[in-house]
């Protein structure tokens, strides 16, 4: 896992300016939502990498900075395993960019929020690239205009190769 200084980049760690203890931080795998600094540390921490992935980085097919490996929640692998034409609560990809190189240079990650996606507005985004927040909210226009096409806001192939 490459250390990109995550913390410092974003405003701080978790346990705020007078260094208290990271305790927030969640375990297990557990992503954390409405808080972007907790989850630049628990990208940086790699809290993702017990995810089911794709089996090496590859060249991205979408503007996400060269090439790329994917993630996928326990959820998401379940649900397009089953077929399901909506995912559930809480599916969630994280993706690590690799621009043109052989360390990690950010993440992008989507959230299922609600059943309903609400034409994309339930999902939650983020991409953080080379020290700069480049998508953080629910429903963002430039997210959802292409995940659209996916199954479900989700565009990852299936089964993970």
């Amino acid at each position: 896992m490459a250390a990109l200084g995550a913390a410092s980049g974003c405003g701080g760690d978790s346990g705020g300016e007078d260094g208290g203890d990271d305790s927030a931080m969640p375990v297990d795998g557990e992503i954390p939502q409405g808080d972007s600094v907790a989850l630049l540390n628990w990208l940086d921490a790699g809290g993702y990498v017990g995810w089911p992935a794709e089996s090496a980085v590859h060249a991205g097919g979408g503007p996400h900075f060269g090439d790329v490996r994917t993630f996928l929640s326990d959820e998401l692998i379940d649900s397009l395993e089953a077929g399901a034409d909506q995912h559930p609560v809480g599916s969630a990809t994280v993706k690590e960019l690799y621009g043109n190189g052989s360390s990690i240079l950010g993440w992008s990650v989507s959230i299922k929020l609600a059943d309903d996606s609400a034409a994309g507005d339930n999902w939650f985004w983020y991409e953080y690239y080379e020290g700069n927040v480049l998508a953080d909210g629910d429903g963002l226009a430039v997210c959802t205009g292409c995940h659209g096409g996916g199954s479900d806001y989700v565009l990852s192939p299936f089964p993970l190769q």
